[in-house]
């Protein structure tokens, strides 16, 4: 997983809000000693309307979903043959109809399904156990009562259900089949639980700072935003974009284009937006370290440059300002979210 520093560089996730570009002549290097409060007037920061996303849960059954699809896509862990019982995991094919109809939702391909973890509607798992791998069985079931569908619900139908075959138990036998790393099926399980809880934790964080950086972009009211610091950071983006298109083999506005969705012969206005948004948001940043007393030391730039020196990157590659911008995001992103709720 990229460093945070890496992950939010050039602050060009916010929302794309255009303001007229004045003439004061600063650059990004230039933010730490400027009298940015001239050109942002901030909102009430610790105050802003936004929408707090709901924060994850990792249950067992999105633990168990995520490993049995891991296994299901190393064939050494597929029985071809056997017998399905209780507690199983299989792949199957259903068609379902009603009346002799197909109904919307109601067919799928290599689905995986555990069998008595009541996922399906009341009889359909229980009308597999005893069936065979390649063997395919018509379950007449009927739709309960209180389905969410009401046009579905009280209604008697069919799935014809073909058992494709049925996934090994992950053992510590086995478990290198799915993770050469490992040799313990408990470890597996386990750092599978840590890897869902950690990812799905940077979602939400990411998703919750969007909505912070979106009320309060809103919120900000703008002097002038100087031309001089657009153009920095839109010199830092031609480079950074041009440095990576390099290293993938392709136009840096194919780069862009990926990167930012839109066509490439939109590219360099799309650097352009960014770059606006990006001095717009800086300056905002700034305005609220200077409120809060928030601020990046010299040994912290020299931490990020040593891990990327380490990371095989030649250091005059790494442009310091951005850096401690960089850094700086990250700190007063943090200070709000703990506002917010992260």
């Amino acid at each position: 997983m990229r460093k945070k520093w890496m992950a939010a560089a050039f602050l060009s996730g916010m929302i794309c809000v255009l303001a007229g570009c004045g003439k004061s002549n600063i650059t990004i290097a230039d933010l730490r000693d400027t009298e940015v409060e001239k050109y942002v007037t901030l909102p009430d920061y610790k105050n802003l309307d936004v929408a707090v996303p709901e924060k994850p849960e990792i249950t067992d059954s999105y633990v168990k979903f995520y490993v049995h699809n891991r296994m299901d896509a190393v064939s050494e862990m597929r029985e071809l043959t056997g017998t399905v019982e209780n507690g199983d995991v299989v792949n199957i094919d259903y068609a379902g109809t009603i009346d002799g109809t197909a109904f919307e939702g109601g067919t799928a391909q290599a689905q995986l399904l555990e069998i008595g973890s009541g996922t399906f509607i009341a009889g359909f798992e229980e009308g597999l156990v005893g069936a065979n791998v390649g063997e395919t069985r018509e379950l007449p079931l009927k739709f309960p009562e209180n389905y969410k569908k009401a046009d579905m619900a009280g209604k008697e139908c069919v799935f014809a259900v073909k058992i494709n075959y049925i996934l090994s138990e992950l053992t510590d036998e086995n478990v290198s089949l799915v993770d050469p790393g490992y040799q313990s099926a408990e470890a597996y399980w386990e750092d599978a639980k840590t890897f869902l809880t950690e990812v799905t934790q940077d979602q939400y964080e990411r998703e919750l700072k969007s909505y912070i950086a979106t009320s309060l972009m809103a919120g900000c009211t703008y002097e002038e935003v100087p031309q001089s610091l657009v153009e920095d950071y839109r010199t830092s983006l031609q480079t950074e974009c041009e440095d990576a298109a390099a290293a993938a083999g392709i136009a840096w506005e194919e780069y862009v284009a990926d990167t930012y969705r839109v066509a490439a012969d939109n590219a360099a206005a799309e650097l352009d937006a960014v770059a606006l948004r990006c001095a717009r948001e800086g300056l905002a940043i700034q305005a609220i370290a200077n409120a809060e007393g928030i601020s990046v030391s010299d040994e912290e730039i020299d931490q990020v440059v040593s891990e990327y020196v380490a990371a095989g990157n030649a250091e005059e590659g790494l442009n310091k300002d951005i850096v401690r911008g960089n850094l700086l995001y990250i700190k007063v992103y943090d200070f709000l979210m703990e506002i917010y709720g992260a």
